[in-house]
Formats: C-alpha cells, sequence, structure tokens
C-alpha cells in the first residue's frame, strides 16, 4: 500500500530538517541550501526589504512552508514576509493568503517549478505579491493581484533595472545589486 502524500511528506522533513522540502505536482522535492551565489542574491534583497518591513512591523522568514489550501502542494519559497500575527496552518506552514510577499530565486534545480508551476499555486492560493529573480535568464519578475489559476498582473525587468513593490510597500527594489556584477 503506497502512503499518501501527506504523510510521506512529513516523513521526509523528519528525515532531512536542513533541506527545503515541498509538495509539488505530487512529487516530493527536496531542496539543497543554495549556493554562495544564491544565498548572496538572497541576502543583498533582504537589506532592500529589511528597513521597509521593521517599520511596519513586517517579519522576514527564510524557509517557511507556504499553505495554500487542502489538497494543494506546499511550497518553500526562499523568502516570505508576513504580518506580526501571520495565520498558521500546524507550526511549519503560513497561509498564502496570509503573507504579504513571497521571493524564490531561480535555481538550476527549480527553474520549471519556479516559473511554471509556483506562480499559479502561489495565485490560487491568493498569495498577494510574488517575487522570482532569475540570475540565468538576468531577469526580475514581480507577479500581483492573484485572480484564480493566475496573476492579474505580472511585471518582468531586466536584472539591473528596478522593481517597484506596489502597496503596501511603495518601494522600488534595486536588482543591479543583487548579482556579484551589480555590487
Amino acid at each position: 500500500m503506497v502512503r499518501p502524500l501527506e504523510e510521506r511528506y512529513r516523513t521526509v522533513r523528519e528525515l532531512f530538517p536542513e533541506f527545503r522540502i515541498e509538495t509539488v505536482q505530487g512529487r516530493i522535492v527536496v531542496n539543497e541550501p543554495g549556493t554562495w551565489q544564491h544565498n548572496t542574491i538572497l541576502s543583498r534583497t533582504l537589506f532592500q526589504l529589511a528597513a521597509a518591513a521593521a517599520v511596519r512591523g513586517w517579519e522576514i522568514w527564510p524557509n517557511i512552508t507556504v499553505y495554500l489550501g487542502p489538497g494543494h502542494d506546499l511550497y518553500v519559497p526562499d523568502l516570505a514576509v508576513v504580518p506580526r500575527r501571520p495565520r498558521l496552518h500546524e507550526e511549519h506552514a503560513v497561509h498564502g493568503a496570509s503573507t504579504i510577499l513571497l521571493v524564490d530565486v531561480v535555481s538550476v534545480a527549480t527553474t520549471y517549478d519556479v516559473h511554471f508551476v509556483k506562480t499559479g499555486g502561489y495565485a490560487r492560493g491568493g498569495v498577494p505579491l510574488y517575487l522570482v529573480i532569475d540570475p540565468f535568464q538576468r531577469l526580475v519578475t514581480l507577479f500581483g493581484g492573484p485572480g484564480g489559476r493566475r496573476y492579474r498582473s505580472e511585471n518582468v525587468v531586466s536584472l539591473g533595472e528596478p522593481v517597484f513593490l506596489p502597496d503596501p510597500w511603495n518601494l522600488h527594489v534595486d536588482t543591479a545589486s543583487l548579482t556579484e556584477a551589480g555590487a
């Protein structure tokens, strides 16, 4: 007898607590820790978001599972910005609609899932803003206005151009500073 996906997911999370464990389209995905380049982009993004988040009383969580509803995938973005007391699903997951911004930096292993799977899942789960930084294509995409299976807006800029985070942020992210070349 095959154990249900949720049971296998919990087992894998317990076996590999140092990894990012997700369910994506019925698969259990084990993501290794990021490379120094990946982490450099994340830390530089975090530095730009931190002051605005702190002033508003928000928190920035790395590697928290995002709950998108019963029977839906469980994703783990690189960063999640949440209000001080977000709605949680169990102790390890925040409800997607209770987030303020999710951020993913594309890696070789996550390219397909980030670009083609997670955007739809996050839109269905009510995630208001999803920022995707793709150092391979040298593009930054901000998805906003979740509506059903898709986001209503998609703002794509070249890495190096600023990307504007709308309300409640009203903040320009300087993408030129995110990579070594831009530092």
